[in-house]
């Protein structure tokens, strides 16, 4: 059994580092409140968007916009979106398999090029000697990132230098589920069309509305898809420093019993020598 000494020692950085799981839960608390509500506000945005697009794609006849063109697949841009910081339980981890995963399953002669939102995940991937041609670090979630990301992709998709573009990232299911998703965000797929034609008039022509709305409906995509990694991040944090602060208690609690024990059992020994001392000296 470990001295008194050594189990005092370990009861105090266990109670430290108990103060500092349990900063980082209040803190993660505290930001999930915002970020949540900023993603449940935007959901209805997003879900209109995609009807009002569903509905001008209806109209189109056969008229196909640059972001819907559908061609052989050659090559892929992949976009990753992690956290730039640790200690979210296996957040990060089930990103980075499932990209790992989505790359392993294209076809010989397919090319993946990555682009990392977050350092978690540009991390991961240079250590695999992986080129990263785009890198966005210390983010938030905000407009005009997903405004700039929205640009990239564009570019990519339009230049022929990424024939899909697919985002890995995590949807915000719950407090307590968070699951890791790839999506395909460009071509843009058409949704299905509802069984009652909405009552839109578009002017001066659908086309002409389309080439407006595509660019703002791929921002808004983005920025949902920022607001529900950021969301599904601070809860993953919030649950883990939660377990590790009740953890340090269990610990401590344990430690405290087994320094109890020692103390006793040193007392016991003093105890014993004193008598065996004094029955000495008796004879």
């Amino acid at each position: 059994m470990a001295g008194t000494r050594e189990i005092k020692g370990r009861i105090k950085s266990v109670k430290n580092i108990q103060q500092i799981t349990k900063a980082m839960k209040m803190v993660a608390a505290a930001r999930i409140k915002k970020v949540e509500t900023r993603m449940k506000a935007s959901r209805p945005y997003a879900y209109k968007m995609q009807e009002v697009v569903g509905e001008l794609t209806s109209q189109l006849a056969g008229i196909a916009h640059p972001l819907m063109q559908t061609r052989a697949v050659k090559r892929i841009a992949l976009l990753v979106v992690s956290s730039d910081k640790g200690l979210c339980g296996s957040y990060n981890s089930n990103v980075m398999r499932l990209a790992q995963g989505f790359i392993a399953r294209q076809p010989e002669g397919r090319q993946v090029n990555l682009f990392c939102v977050g350092g978690k995940g540009s991390r991961f991937f240079h250590r695999r000697k992986l080129a990263i041609p785009g890198e966005w670090l210390n983010w938030s979630p905000d407009i005009g990132l997903a405004r700039a990301l929205a640009v990239r992709v564009t570019e990519l998709f339009t230049s022929g230098e990424a024939d899909e573009v697919h985002v890995v990232y995590t949807r915000m299911k719950s407090a307590m589920t968070q699951e890791a998703v790839v999506e395909k965000i460009l071509p843009v797929k058409a949704p299905t069309e509802a069984a009652k034609p909405l009552p839109y008039i578009f002017e001066p022509d659908p086309a002409k509305a389309l080439d407006t709305i595509l660019p703002r409906y791929l921002e808004i995509i983005l920025f949902q898809i920022l607001l529900e990694g950021r969301t599904a991040e601070l809860a993953s944090r919030l649950r883990a420093m939660s377990n590790a602060t009740d953890n340090a208690s269990k610990l401590v609690s344990e430690l405290t019993l087994d320094y109890f024990r020692a103390r006793q059992a040193d007392i016991t020994n003093q105890i014993l020598e004193i008598a065996s001392g004094a029955e000495a000296l008796a004879k």
